[in-house]
């Protein structure tokens, strides 16, 4: 049976298929993750050579056939082409989009991360803030948007609450734990607690705000740790500038 669909999607990442087409995963909103195959597009007149390549934006007319999806039309509203000409900042997006290509899941909707996904590549290819700082960010929002934030409220072993103790963090716990249940854990200072607490909730355009913060290369080692305890299986990641 064939269906069509057109979506807005942002390409994630794609790969050479055969003499002249790619294969390429799409972020949409409202249908998650979406394998695809797009024809022709790696011949010098496609008119779809632009929309086979990762982080651009924009809208897809997609035909399913079975079991194969293809791109049959796709207007690019936003390619963020710049990014290419900054490596370092080339290396963040390409985190970002590992990360999502591990977390978006077919056929469930996320139009919140969707739109945060959006909102934050614009600051990456755009702002002059630092792209760790936007990075811990982009981290921090995207486990709270998928369900995931570690837990920086209470110990997740024993539940004592945040302000009865002094707390640490440990990554493969999912969060906070207190001096009892976990003594090896990586100490957390009540700031850089604040800061795991807030980021999430905070939309890009107040992060400038928090950029002068102290405690943030702390809290952005632990997000990373947090996110590499859930994503470990990543290969080939880039290595990126710490904050």
């Amino acid at each position: 049976m064939n269906s069509s669909l057109t979506t807005p999607a942002i390409v994630l990442r794609r790969a050479d298929w055969r003499d002249y087409d790619r294969m390429v995963t799409l972020f949409t909103p409202e249908h998650g993750r979406i394998d695809a195959v797009v024809r022709g597009c790696r011949k010098p007149k496609s008119p779809l050579l632009n929309a086979a390549e990762p982080f651009c934006a924009g809208e897809y007319q997609l035909l399913r056939v079975k079991d194969r999806v293809t791109v049959t039309q796709a207007r690019i509203t936003n390619g963020f082409f710049e990014l290419r000409s900054d490596y370092d900042r080339l290396l963040h997006g390409a985190f970002w989009l590992k990360l999502l290509s591990e977390v978006v899941v077919e056929d469930e909707p996320n139009e919140a991360l969707f739109r945060m996904t959006l909102d934050a590549l614009a600051y990456l290819t755009h702002s002059e803030l630092p792209a760790p700082l936007l990075t811990a960010m982009f981290e921090m929002q995207l486990w709270r948007l998928t369900g995931f934030s570690p837990n920086v409220l209470e110990c997740v072993v024993c539940r004592t609450p945040s302000d009865k103790t002094a707390l640490r963090f440990d990554a493969q716990k999912g969060g906070c734990v207190c001096a009892f249940c976990a003594p090896g854990a990586h100490s957390l200072s009540e700031a850089a607690r604040r800061i795991l607490m807030k980021a999430p909730r905070t939309p890009y355009s107040a992060v400038e705000k928090l950029a002068p913060r102290e405690e943030w290369p702390e809290a952005a080692c632990r997000i990373r740790e947090f996110t590499l305890a859930r994503v470990g299986n990543i290969k080939n990641l880039p290595e990126l500038q710490a904050l």
